[in-house]
């Protein structure tokens, strides 16, 4: 069953933010349940055709080449008028000069500092919480290269669909932000993804991280749940969730 989400029930658990003491200190980690319900509010709302649409664009898109509207329509089943109608009222859509498809809600063809391997192929993500809940849509296992924000080490995972397989460094933690409606459809990029980075010590001194005064901590472990959580309260799996 899929998760209510829209309801005012408790989460089963808390995120606790993981920091020292310092002098200006990041927002506490609000639950798993409530970043997932913010999310829901500031994307839009999608139908059972924007889910297995949605679906469809990330495993298009996935095979490492940009996506032409038409592809997608067969996809489907429906025309490509009406993949184009659905597509424009959604924000984070990135196309090249053919108008294809080359970036889409956090996958992306173009190079970025978040690398997801996925077979054989290189794919990118927009942020580092990306990299987490993507392979679980792919239906596929991704190795992982990114870097910590402070010290440019190296960063490494092997994500499955169902849990973080490996770590190193073993502890990990993910800045946060939760924006609003208006910035995410005005820029997803730079209103979010720019926001949410890997680190390997917990504390996150905002300001001095070019951070928002706004941004909290997760940990590995739960920046990977509130991944898992998100996609069971955004697609069904009767659409292909």
């Amino acid at each position: 069953m899929r998760p209510d989400f829209h309801s005012g029930r408790e989460a089963a658990f808390v995120l606790r933010g993981l920091m020292r003491e310092p002098t200006t200190r990041a927002r506490a980690a609000p639950s798993v349940h409530d970043i997932v319900r913010h999310l829901l509010r500031v994307l839009p709302d999608l139908d059972d055709q924007d889910e297995r649409l949605s679906l469809a664009l990330y495993r298009e898109l996935a095979l490492g080449t940009p996506v032409p509207d038409s592809l997608l329509a067969r996809r489907v089943g429906t025309s490509v008028d009406e993949v184009e109608r659905r597509l424009a009222d959604w924000p984070g859509v990135q196309r090249d000069g053919q108008r294809h498809i080359v970036g889409y809600w956090g996958l992306t063809i173009v190079p970025t500092r978040h690398k997801l391997r996925v077979g054989a192929r290189d794919l990118y993500t927009w942020c580092a919480w990306d990299t987490l809940f993507i392979p679980a849509l792919l239906r596929a296992r991704a190795q992982v290269y990114s870097v910590c924000r402070d010290t440019n080490a190296p960063v490494q995972l092997t994500i499955d669909p169902d849990a973080v397989k490996a770590a190193s460094p073993e502890s990990l933690w993910l800045s946060f932000v939760l924006p609003s409606a208006e910035s995410m459809r005005r820029d997803m990029v730079a209103s979010f993804c720019r926001n949410v980075h890997f680190f390997s010590a917990p504390e996150l001194e905002a300001p001095n991280r070019g951070l928002p005064l706004s941004a909290f901590v997760l940990t590995l472990e739960q920046a990977f749940e509130v991944g898992r959580a998100w996609n069971q309260a955004r697609y069904r799996p009767e659409n292909g969730g």
